[in-house]
């Protein structure tokens, strides 16, 4: 009877057993069949991801391909654009060179007529001695004051026109201010109608103005006008004997030089010059605007 009961038992236990192994079968297979799904899903959106992604590569292959000929090309065209401009630099360039050049030769070439200028006056000079001997003097040469009855404009024995202006010239450049201006007057002295009187008595009223003698540098600048009306110093003198009695304190008259010379020389570099003049307030403190629109008008 044991025995019936322990084999039914062990059916009963058998039977349960294979049930439940059935069931994780079916169970283990319909896992199985959702896990190949889901790969089969996976694998088909992995695809479509790595299409997309080689799409995007070429594109962007393709897009840097593009912006590389575009730079290129822009690159070219900026270079050929630049081109005529860079050759325009060139030449202004070698112009300023050719300009500054040309300058100089003119300064070189003004310093060497004044110098001939000068040994023509000497020449001219020892001439006149040759033709005219002067009488034997009562007095040591040079003594006598010009102007004055009994003077004689005949330089002291060793003067001459050329040295006399290169040592005024380069005393007055080298800053010794006194000794250019004795040096200067004995040039008006002596030679008062060669080329170069004009330039002396410019010089020697600059002298003053660097001194800070506006006075006597507005009457000496006032002597190139009155002396030397036509030469090449007459702007310059005038513009700077304007300037001398602005800064002598003499405004009204000051006025009156640089608003004649803005009408006789309107297209002048001095004419320039004193528009910017007459717009200074510290030299014109009360008529500066008044000034400016008096020389437009």
């Amino acid at each position: 009877m044991k025995l019936l009961r322990l084999a039914a038992l062990t059916l009963l236990c058998s039977s349960y057993s294979f049930a439940r192994n059935k069931d994780l079968e079916e169970l283990q297979r319909a896992l199985d069949a959702r896990m190949d799904l889901i790969q089969a899903n996976f694998d088909k959106q992995l695809g479509v991801l790595t299409e997309s992604l080689r799409t995007v590569q070429n594109d962007t292959r393709h897009n840097a391909e593009l912006i590389a000929s575009m730079q290129e090309s822009l690159s070219g065209a900026v270079t050929r654009s630049l081109t005529p401009v860079t050759g325009l630099s060139t030449r202004v360039d070698a112009m300023s060179e050719d300009t500054k050049a040309l300058r100089d030769a003119m300064g070189d070439l003004a310093a060497r007529l004044e110098r001939m200028d000068a040994k023509m006056t000497d020449l001219k000079n020892q001439l006149q001695i040759m033709q005219s001997p002067p009488p034997a003097p009562t007095a040591p040469a040079g003594t006598a004051v010009p102007g004055q009855p009994g003077a004689s404009n005949i330089p002291p024995m060793g003067m001459s026109a050329e040295k006399t202006y290169n040592d005024a010239r380069r005393d007055q450049q080298t800053g010794n201010l006194d000794l250019a201006a004795q040096e200067y007057q004995q040039y008006l002295t002596y030679f008062p109608n060669t080329e170069l009187a004009a330039n002396a008595q410019y010089y020697l009223a600059e002298v003053s103005y660097t001194k800070g003698d506006y006075k006597a540098a507005a009457d000496a600048f006032d002597a190139v006008l009155e002396r030397y009306p036509n030469n090449p110093k007459t702007a310059d003198a005038k513009y700077m004997k304007g300037m001398s009695l602005a800064r002598d304190g003499q405004r009204t008259k000051a006025i009156g030089e640089l608003r004649s010379l803005i009408q006789t020389n309107p297209s002048s570099e001095q004419a320039r010059k004193a528009t910017q003049a007459l717009n200074d307030k510290r030299l014109f403190p009360s008529t500066a605007s008044a000034g400016t629109r008096r020389s437009r008008d």
